[in-house]
């Protein structure tokens, strides 16, 4: 079994996910503030170890015509600083409308407002990671 962290990558924000490749499943792990990428990777390091993390899922935003956007590009550029500080591989997973369909999801289930501001981004990584596993379980077969 390993275990995967899923990463929604914001300006702002960044949410995460952990789940496995046995369940196909994952479970939110939560959305934190930044205010630089210092403290980022140190929260990696220590999710990688809590966890026992084997690899990570970044959701890579794409132009809805399959463009690169400037996220896009720098989202390409963080992965690699990622696989060479902290020794761990990344994969990079398309994750268009994954903000929208985590908010969809939010409203669907009564959340306030605030709640999904605050949970919007954990839940968007949940999604990405899930949706990756799928199509890896599906190219496996």
């Amino acid at each position: 079994m390993a275990n995967i962290l899923g990463i929604d990558y914001g300006k702002k924000f960044v949410g995460y996910a952990v789940g496995n490749n046995i369940s196909l499943s994952s479970s939110t792990y939560g959305t934190i503030f930044y205010k630089n990428q210092k403290n980022l990777f140190t929260d990696l390091k220590k999710l990688i170890n809590d966890w026992d993390i084997q690899y990570i899922v970044i959701g890579l935003p794409l132009n809805m015509d399959d463009s690169e956007s400037e996220m896009s590009l720098f989202i390409r550029k963080l992965a690699k600083r990622i696989q060479k500080s902290l020794n761990i591989k990344c994969k990079l997973h398309d994750e268009r409308l994954t903000t929208f369909e985590a908010k969809e999801l939010m409203i669907e289930n009564k959340k306030s407002s605030k709640q999904v501001i605050s949970d919007n981004d954990g839940i968007a990584a949940k999604l990405i990671l899930e949706s990756w596993l799928r199509e890896k379980e599906e190219s496996d077969v």
